[in-house]
């Protein structure tokens, strides 16, 4: 018996108690590169590259993680072909609870909406996050935000900033909420017709904290955006905490959306790897005879916002790191 050394890794001698055949015949049949060698006891294996492991998946399915995303919430990814077409939903609810914040979710509709199509806009209205927090979330998702601003296929009003552009000196404006509802109106009727245009609000429980608007005003407005047929507006997408105080809010919209998406905390605590789940729940038929809508649990994930991506995966997947 030799032994022979097969490779060094780092700074690791990795050494296999192999005959001068045995070892050949090895490394003859084993069509695979060195990175996928690796030593077990006295033994060498090849290293299978599994799923489990949330290193490989990322390694893996980094082009795919974005497409994961978009297709938990029922929408088609730009660039990808379909053997089976998806249709875009028209009204589209994304509900937050405490600890989570959605605006990640926000940047990659909006962006994957342009790219879709160049006949695509997109109307955003910004009361979480300010216009910047969202135009360098998009260029981060490798969008041109700035291109697309000049054009006009991409519109971010900051509602925040919209609030206070009144301010004469030094004195502060009260806050009006209806008068920033009915603004939001006024924009959508002056639309293009020849548009196909995607309108986000976030975040709706915003105005429902602005005297003299209280909830059922903010509900009277989601009506006459969700239930009123504005030429250009095609699809929808409102964003909304979930509290006790907006319980009416939610259940309302949530009647009207065709999906359903909440964001939430593990509910064992905080994990560095994950930051929250992701549910979706759809319609699961749409019929006129129907006197409730029913609907189904479409797909859970757990999902880690990074830098420039998303990173996804299911319950269960995460496990004990093969070192």
């Amino acid at each position: 018996m030799k032994i022979l050394p097969l490779f060094r890794r780092g700074s690791l001698n990795c050494r296999a108690f192999l005959s001068p055949n045995h070892s050949s015949e090895l490394l003859q049949s084993t069509p695979c590169s060195i990175n996928n060698l690796r030593p077990a006891g006295n033994l060498l294996f090849n290293r299978e590259k599994t799923s489990t492991h949330p290193e490989v998946c990322t390694r893996n399915h980094r082009s795919g993680m974005s497409r994961d995303i978009l297709s938990a919430c029922c929408w088609p990814m730009a660039g990808y072909p379909c053997t089976n077409p998806v249709e875009k939903p028209r009204i589209t609810l994304v509900q937050e609870r405490t600890d989570t914040d959605g605006s990640f979710l926000i940047a990659t509709l909006l962006t994957n909406y342009l790219k879709l199509s160049p006949r695509n806009h997109v109307l955003l209205f910004a009361t979480h996050q300010n216009a910047s927090h969202y135009t360098s979330a998009c260029q981060k998702l490798t969008f041109n935000t700035s291109a697309a601003i000049e054009s006009g296929q991409l519109c971010i009003v900051d509602v925040l900033a919209q609030l206070y552009a009144d301010c004469d000196g030094g004195n502060t404006p009260a806050p009006n909420g209806n008068r920033l509802l009915q603004s939001i109106i006024e924009r959508l009727r002056a639309l293009s017709p020849t548009q196909d245009t995607l309108v986000i609000v976030d975040d709706l429980g915003f105005f429902a904290n602005l005297h003299p608007t209280g909830e059922d005003e903010v509900i009277d407005f989601a009506e006459e955006l969700l239930c009123t047929v504005f030429q250009a507006v095609q699809h929808i997408v409102l964003k909304v905490n979930i509290s006790e105080c907006y319980r009416r809010l939610c259940a309302y919209i949530s009647d009207l959306a065709q999906v359903n998406i909440t964001l939430e905390p593990l509910p064992s605590g905080n994990f560095r790897e994950v930051d929250g789940r992701l549910t979706v729940y759809r319609l699961a038929g749409e019929s006129d005879r129907d006197l409730v809508q029913l609907r189904e649990h479409h797909r859970t994930l757990l999902y880690k916002v990074c830098d420039r991506q998303i990173r996804t995966y299911l319950s269960g997947e995460l496990g004990i790191k093969n070192l």
